[in-house]
């Protein structure tokens, strides 16, 4: 898939939006799609709240709905990274690269094919924390 078509599925797709928890608080995960998705996304976080040292899984999904093998892009946008302490990341089938605020990875899906990103912190202050994934 040339580059500009990647580009434009990735802003079609647009953000996935979801609230993480630091310390009291809701989490919303509000997935977003494209029209006619060639990639969908989806973004999960466990527990909706927790404390100050609590454990938070967050991972992000890729699926290809075509009939072709797509190369395709998978990130979580983690703007608060300064309050928390990442202690494991872990992708499937690739391999994530951990930037702090930007978690991401790319590889090749075969048709029907998913690809994730885990990600597991611990929250070092109270708040919010708001995670925003792409794919």
């Amino acid at each position: 898939m040339p580059l500009i078509k990647r580009t434009a599925a990735r802003v079609a797709v647009g953000v996935l939006a979801a609230a993480a928890v630091a310390v009291s608080g809701p989490v919303a995960a509000q997935p977003a799609m494209a029209d006619t998705p060639p990639v969908t996304g989806s973004l999960t976080i466990t527990p909706s709240t927790t404390v100050v040292g609590g454990t938070v899984t967050v991972v992000a999904t890729a699926t290809n709905n075509t009939t072709s093998t797509q190369e395709v892009s998978l990130g979580i946008d983690n703007p608060q990274y300064a309050a928390q302490q990442i202690t494991a990341v872990s992708g499937s089938p690739c391999s994530p690269r951990n930037l702090h605020s930007l978690i991401y990875c790319g590889d090749y899906l075969a048709p029907g094919a998913t690809m994730s990103i885990k990600v597991t912190l611990t929250p070092t202050a109270a708040g919010t924390d708001n995670f925003r994934s792409y794919a």
